[in-house]
């Protein structure tokens, strides 16, 4: 159920987002535009800002006490920053690519566009172990971006979305098994349709309310997740705009979503001019789903 919607600023290229006691925090990406940002949640103004260095493309965010984890894209380090200042306080090393991060409370949990998961010590960021997410039929579940850990009646989950699909998966992080999904079309329809402004952005914002975002979007949602993992007790109004599907239901709702957003492209491609230009631009990433590993998040080079 959607619960209220306020301004987001259409140049953020979204990569993470958090709360935390009321805060909101946000990461942005794209090289030479990266930011850390603390954001109004009754105005969606961005109440201070501080800029990365051009040569780092941020990405996923997680509140460790009193420090913000900020991870990289490719440069295979996690910045620390200090929640009150945004000053940067330490740097911390990992190896591949910088996709998603939350914290659980005692790990923190780190995505890199596969389907493994990595739980790292907060202290010095070394893996202490990993996990692959799984569908029903036990296959990786790939792509998975941006992460919020929760805590749940059911114990703790990982909520994740698809890079370039409308679909959140609640994650059990002991088993990586998917117990719950949840449909965002509703929210990422009314903003724009290009293969950059796609959902990437979850907070929770307590009880079951989380805010949600994508990148570029014009607005962030507070929507009520009537979320229960337990086989055959999954409810939610009949005007949620993010609701639990059944297996059924759900592919043919992704059916129809692809059949859609392939007329889309097409239109696209056939009417935007200057949009894509065939030329690298080095930063974008020009999201394309058939682009390759290590092309994917740049745009001839994320959420």
């Amino acid at each position: 159920m959607l619960i209220r919607s306020i301004p987001h600023d259409s140049e953020a290229f979204t990569q993470g987002l958090v709360m935390d006691n009321g805060r909101m925090f946000e990461s942005t990406g794209l090289f030479g535009e990266s930011t850390l940002r603390e954001v109004n949640t009754t105005t969606g103004e961005v109440m201070r800002q501080t800029n990365l260095e051009p040569s780092l493309f941020g990405e996923g965010i997680a509140v460790v006490g009193d420090s913000i984890f900020m991870l990289t894209w490719l440069n295979e380090t996690a910045l620390v920053f200090d929640k009150e200042t945004f000053n940067l306080t330490s740097i911390m090393n990992y190896e591949g690519e910088g996709w998603g991060l939350c914290f659980d409370g005692s790990s923190l949990v780190m995505s890199n566009g596969t389907s493994s998961l990595s739980f790292r010590n907060p202290a010095n960021f070394e893996i202490i172990r990993s996990v692959e997410v799984t569908d029903s039929s036990g296959n990786g579940v790939q792509m998975i971006n941006e992460l919020e850990c929760v805590s749940t009646d059911s114990g703790n989950r990982i909520l994740a979305n698809i890079w370039q699909e409308d679909r959140i998966l609640m994650i059990e992080p002991s088993s990586g098994n998917i117990v719950a999904e949840f449909d965002a079309s509703f929210l990422s329809s009314q903003n724009g349709v290009t293969n950059n402004e796609v959902l990437n952005g979850i907070a929770h914002n307590g009880s079951s309310e989380y805010w949600i975002t994508g990148k570029n979007w014009t607005s962030m949602y507070l929507v009520d997740l009537l979320i229960s993992d337990e086989e055959g007790d999954k409810e939610c109004n009949s005007d949620c705009p993010i609701e639990a599907e059944s297996e059924t239901t759900w592919l043919k709702s992704i059916l129809l979503l692809a059949l859609l957003l392939a007329g889309i492209a097409v239109l696209n491609k056939s009417s935007a001019k200057g949009h894509f230009d065939g030329k690298g631009s080095g930063n974008r990433h020009d999201e394309q789903p058939s682009a390759m590993s290590d092309m994917q998040r740049s745009g001839g080079e994320d959420g």
